[in-house]
């Protein structure tokens, strides 16, 4: 499964205009993208009440079978990939 330049970005500045400090890819398509049958997100920042927007903002993009992950609903999980995870993006801190 290729997931079109494009459409990837886009989606990324989509779950940042929703609130994300980090955006994740882990899972299959990182191992195997060609046999990959979803697309796996993990996020941080994004407010829970508005995870399920997120979620179906991205699908609208994408057009492709996915799983959003949110840091903020289960924190185990996104710290137990986040190590094998490819960043797609992560906000920096500015110090002044």
């Amino acid at each position: 499964m290729l997931i079109p330049e494009h459409k990837l970005e886009r989606a990324i500045r989509t779950l940042c205009d929703m609130g994300a400090r980090r955006i994740l890819l882990f899972g299959s398509i990182l191992d195997s993208p060609e046999t990959a049958q979803d697309i796996d997100l993990a996020v941080e920042g994004i407010p829970l009440n508005r995870i399920i927007d997120a979620d179906v903002a991205v699908y609208d993009i994408l057009k492709l079978p996915m799983d959003l992950i949110s840091r903020e609903e289960n924190p185990a999980f996104f710290d137990m990939i986040k190590d094998d995870a490819k960043v797609l993006y992560e906000e920096r801190e500015i110090k002044t």
